[in-house]
């Protein structure tokens, strides 16, 4: 039995765009000299919330991203570690920071133009029709 999805393009590229951002972040979380592994969805979302604080110019501490997350702050802390392990972020003052080298350059920047550009060309005709 079929059932018609609405907008199935849109949704299907929206779905497709989502998959492949969160494993090109997840790329992200892994020493630029290691292959991923299994992906972990939740620490590539750690570290996007991370980076989101980094980037407006007030880096969280592990309650602010716990509580952006609605994740359990215990989880975020084993994320936090691990990520600092690796060399991704930095703890400064309590506070997540991206790695200096990392925040001045953008691991995998081809993969997240390609994704960005094929996701919304499949969307951006659906949104404009929202516009009216």
């Amino acid at each position: 039995m079929s059932i018609p999805l609405r907008l199935s393009k849109a949704r299907r590229a929206l779905a497709e765009m989502f998959v492949d951002l969160c494993l090109a972040f997840y790329a992200t979380t892994v020493p630029l000299d290691q292959p991923p592994s299994e992906t972990d969805a939740n620490i590539a979302l750690v570290a996007v919330a991370a980076m989101l604080g980094h980037a407006e110019g007030r880096p969280m501490n592990a309650s602010e991203i716990a509580a952006r997350l609605n994740m359990p702050r215990t989880s975020v802390m084993r994320r936090l570690n691990v990520l600092v392990k690796r060399g991704l972020l930095k703890r400064i003052a309590g506070r997540y920071f991206l790695e200096p080298y990392r925040a001045e350059r953008v691991p995998h920047l081809d993969k997240f133009t390609l994704i960005l550009s094929k996701g919304f060309a499949e969307i951006a005709p659906v949104l404009s029709k929202m516009d009216t």
